[in-house]
């Protein structure tokens, strides 16, 4: 792979290697396509609705994910046997669904599949590459694996440094590596295109329906699958790739978030057209079982799902058609799916005794005198992001207007994204201020939190854009152009692909090849440690994930630890490795450990005491210095 890389240079050669997974990508693809038609079967089966087919991949996600947390979570059941339950439930539901066939919209899943085929692609044959995808999320996953068990008290030791993250998105790898026999680390983000085309398919019938000025059922067809595709992939302000195509949670949040703000949305339209369409009590369902797979992917989703059912709240208070009553039967089962896996998740953590999660500071460190400065930066980061906080800001202006007067579905959904939009502001003002200490200054992550409210904003500024359409451009606009649409979804990938493929940057994959090569050159549990003195630990951290797996890994010494002689030497001391792999050779290492190192070389070195021979080097695949090649 290294030379491949140094020496691409024709593009055809480059779009063919973005676009070529090696044999272990393309089982993992097959893999969690089988996955997720046997977690669709067994969401239609808890359903058994012929609408909204695009929530039974959800809702199967879901139940299943809780099934996992209480049974190996809480009664220690062996994961290999509950998935083999949930293989047959997943029988069952097939074999019924076929004996008791009734036409409903699933079709339009398979065009949005369809339509998402060259992205999916394109992300099979993507390897991990992001700080915390080596941290925590794969690691939680690869424990799965290795142990069919939940990490906790008495088990074996976890590499992660957040098992107490939830693993809902553990689960979806763990099953499909049950079915290629091995970790398929390329699961996650291929799971999150596939919820993205899902979510297309909701946003498709919104903007039909708001074009026709209706909330009909019936199935959507190609136009409207890609222009939901459309919405949330090319005009979604949100779709940042580095985030997207990665392990990390914030892309499933994006789509759960904006399902259940549709959703929330539909219930109430069907409260106020007295349930014409669209049952209330089945929609409700619907969103509690979303609602239980965004609490279980990041245990703060709870704060939105809550804001959700607050907006709902406020619109069943200020609409003269809604009745409060009628809202207010519905909340059982809009909320206990959600409690019940956030209450079995933290009963999991606190009976097993697992460490490694974010937590609020003591009430003595919160930082309340620099409230003002906190949402300053908040607000400068905001300045910059005008697409996305533009739309939220509308949806605002629209919101209050609603609270005075709620005249129809578009002051609904306006008040509801308002009130999420502003409660999740509120609420990440609170965090910097009672969790992130000093760090909160600077409001960390503040973009790609907001990126958890894509999905509602797309939902949002989508409808409001139909709804214009059909007063002023329906009209007088007449030629199809859907040809357009559905052509530029196919080709984008392959115009894209270089933006897309940033898992191919030198470094990266220099690093996780060489540490694959050094872990299966030394004994197993050889005691190891890192050393990247130039770097910031983003290196570092895929040294780690690797060689973790199969040495005993004792530490790490990266700039931040200031690398002067008597402080390596103190290291080397603390640690007492066996060996010691350096990424970039310094005069100060090899003063430090009496040793002499190539330049533009990584090193292999056995310690013996403070004194290091070498075993193996390897030179830098077309670079001189690894952290000044740009991504």
């Amino acid at each position: 792979m290294i030379c491949v890389i140094r020496n691409l240079e024709a593009p055809m050669e480059k779009l063919v290697i973005y676009f070529t997974p090696a044999a272990g990508q393309l089982a993992g693809f097959a893999a969690l396509l089988v996955v997720c038609v046997g977690l669709f079967l067994i969401g239609k089966l808890l359903r058994r609705q012929n609408t909204l087919p695009e929530i039974n991949l959800i809702a199967g996600w879901s139940t299943a994910s809780l099934i996992m947390i209480v049974g190996t979570g809480l009664l220690k059941i062996d994961l290999r046997i509950i998935t083999a339950i949930l293989a047959a439930a997943a029988v069952f539901a097939a074999v019924r669904m076929f004996r008791r066939s009734a036409p409903d919209e699933s079709s339009d899943l398979i065009r949005s599949m369809f339509l998402a085929l060259p992205l999916l692609w394109l992300t099979a044959a993507m390897m991990i590459s992001q700080w915390d995808e080596f941290t925590h999320w794969m690691p939680n996953a690869r424990y799965l694996v290795e142990h069919n068990m939940l990490p906790g008290a008495g088990h074996p030791e976890t590499t992660s440094n957040l098992p107490a993250y939830p693993h809902t998105l553990a689960f979806v790898v763990y099953l499909a590596s049950t079915i290629t026999g091995r970790l398929v680390e390329n699961v996650s983000a291929i799971f999150s295109i596939v919820l993205m085309a899902f979510f297309a398919v909701m946003l498709g019938r919104l903007t039909r329906d708001a074009i026709a000025d209706t909330q009909s059922v019936g199935k959507i067809g190609w136009t409207y699958c890609a222009i939901g595709a459309l919405a949330i992939t090319g005009l979604n302000p949100t779709f940042v790739p580095k985030i997207v195509f990665t392990a990390y949670a914030d892309t499933p949040t994006m789509v759960l978030v904006g399902m259940l703000s549709v959703v929330m949305w539909m219930i109430l339209n069907a409260l106020a057209d007295g349930e014409k369409g669209h049952s209330a009590n089945a929609l409700a369902w619907s969103f509690g079982l979303v609602a239980m797979a965004a609490v279980g992917t990041k245990q703060p989703n709870i704060v939105l799902c809550g804001l959700i059912v607050i907006g709902g709240l406020l619109v069943s208070l200020r609409d003269p058609n809604i009745s409060l009553r009628g809202y207010l039967r519905l909340l059982p089962a809009i909320i206990l799916p959600a409690v019940a896996i956030y209450i079995a998740w933290r009963l999991h953590v606190e009976t097993n005794q697992i460490e490694g999660e974010f937590n609020f500071l003591r009430r003595e460190d919160w930082m309340l005198d620099k409230i003002d400065e906190i949402a300053g930066r908040m607000l400068t980061i905001a300045s910059k992001k005008g697409g996305y906080f533009g739309v939220m800001l509308l949806a605002c202006l629209f919101g209050v207007r609603a609270l005075w007067r709620i005249r129809s579905p578009f002051d609904r959904l306006s008040l509801i994204v308002a009130i999420l939009f502003s409660g999740y502001i509120a609420f990440l003002l609170f965090v910097y201020v009672t969790a992130f200490g000093e760090y909160g200054l600077v409001a960390p992550s503040f973009w790609r939190f907001n990126m958890h409210l894509g999905g509602a904003c797309v939902a949002f500024g989508l409808y409001a854009a139909a709804l214009l359409w059909r007063k002023f451009g329906a009209p007088r606009f007449r030629q199809n152009l859907s040809w357009l649409v559905i052509t530029l979804l196919l080709l984008a990938p392959l115009a894209l692909s270089h933006k897309i493929r940033f898992d191919l940057h030198p470094p990266t994959v220099f690093v996780r090849d060489v540490s694959e090569q050094v872990v299966d050159s030394l004994p197993q549990n050889s005691r190891i440690v890192v050393l990247d003195v130039t770097g910031n630990g983003e290196f570092e951290v895929i040294a780690r994930y690797v060689m973790s797996a199969k040495l005993s890994y004792e530490g790490y010494f990266t700039a931040g630890s200031r690398p002067t002689i008597a402080n390596l030497r103190k290291f080397a001391s603390d640690t007492a490795p066996e060996y010691m792999w350096i990424h970039v050779p310094t005069r100060e290492v090899e003063q430090a450990f009496g040793v002499k190192l190539k330049l533009r070389h990584a090193h292999l070195v056995k310690m013996d005491g403070s004194q290091a021979t070498v075993v193996r080097s390897w030179p830098y695949p077309g670079y001189d210095n690894p952290n000044t090649v740009a991504d």
